[in-house]
C-alpha cells in the first residue's frame, strides 16, 4: 500500500489514510482489527484501523509521534511513501450480534482508532442500536483528535471526554480518568454491550467497573 495523506491531529498524533497501490484494489476487514505496519524497513508495529470497513479502497490510522523516536516510524511517513501491511489481525468489536442494545464505547490515547472504525460503521445504520454513548479520555483538552468527527457525533450520540489533568487549560467538562466517569455514571447493564479500548490496567480496570454495574462479561468486548 501507499500513504495518500497524513494530518497532524494534535501535537502528538497524527491520521494516516493509505491505499492500495493497485486501482480498485480493495481492503477487508471487520470494524475494531488491527494490522502489523512496516515502514522504511522498520520492524512492523500493530496500529488498530481507524476507517470504517465500509469503505474498502483505504485506510486509516491513528499514529502517536515521539519526539525522540526513530525517523523510520510511520508517525514520519509522507504521501506517496509505500508501507507494508498485513492482513487484519485480531477480533475486531463484533457488535452485529447486540443490534438493538444500547452501545457504550470506552477508550482512551490512540484507543479511539478502532472504537472510531466501529462508530462511523453503526452510525451508517445509526436507527439499528439504541443510544449510542463514546466516552474517551485524555491528559489534556488539547490532545483530542478528530475534531470534524467530534462535532458531527455530539450531533447524533452522547459523546463523554473525560481529561484527567486539565493544567491551566480551560475544561467545562467531567475531570478525571474515563473509569472515573463510568464509575459514577447510569447505565442500563440489562441493555448495554460495551467496546473497550486501552492500555491493559485501562481495559481490565473499565471491566471491572462494568462488570460491578451488572455488564456480563460477554457484552465487554475487547478487539484483540
Amino acid at each position: 500500500m501507499m500513504v495518500v495523506e497524513v494530518h497532524q491531529e494534535t501535537e502528538h498524533l497524527m491520521s494516516v489514510r493509505m491505499a492500495s497501490a493497485l486501482e480498485g484494489s480493495a481492503f477487508h476487514f471487520r470494524a475494531g482489527q488491527y494490522v502489523h505496519v512496516s515502514f522504511k524497513g522498520a520492524p512492523a508495529s500493530a496500529f488498530a484501523i481507524a476507517s470504517e470497513p465500509e469503505v474498502k479502497q483505504s485506510i486509516e490510522f491513528l499514529v502517536k509521534d515521539d519526539p525522540d523516536g526513530p525517523s523510520d516510524t510511520l508517525a514520519h511517513a509522507k504521501p506517496d511513501d509505500p508501507v507494508n501491511v498485513s492482513p487484519p489481525m485480531g477480533n475486531g468489536f463484533p457488535v452485529q450480534p447486540f443490534e438493538g442494545c444500547d452501545l457504550l464505547l470506552v477508550g482512551i490515547g490512540t484507543g479511539l482508532a478502532p472504537l472510531r472504525s466501529v462508530l462511523k460503521s453503526v452510525l451508517r445504520r445509526e436507527h439499528s442500536f439504541g443510544a449510542l454513548t463514546l466516552v474517551y479520555g485524555v491528559k489534556k483538552p488539547e490532545e483530542v483528535p478528530f475534531h470534524d468527527d467530534f462535532t458531527l457525533w455530539r450531533k447524533k450520540i452522547r459523546v463523554e471526554i473525560a481529561v484527567s489533568n486539565p493544567g491551566n487549560s480551560y475544561w467545562p467538562g467531567f475531570e478525571g480518568r474515563v473509569t472515573d466517569f463510568l464509575k459514577q455514571a447510569r447505565l442500563a447493564p440489562e441493555r448495554t454491550v460495551a467496546c473497550v479500548c486501552g492500555s491493559e490496567e485501562m481495559e481490565r480496570e473499565t471491566a471491572e467497573i462494568l462488570r460491578a454495574k451488572g455488564i456480563p462479561p460477554e457484552r465487554i468486548l475487547f478487539n484483540h
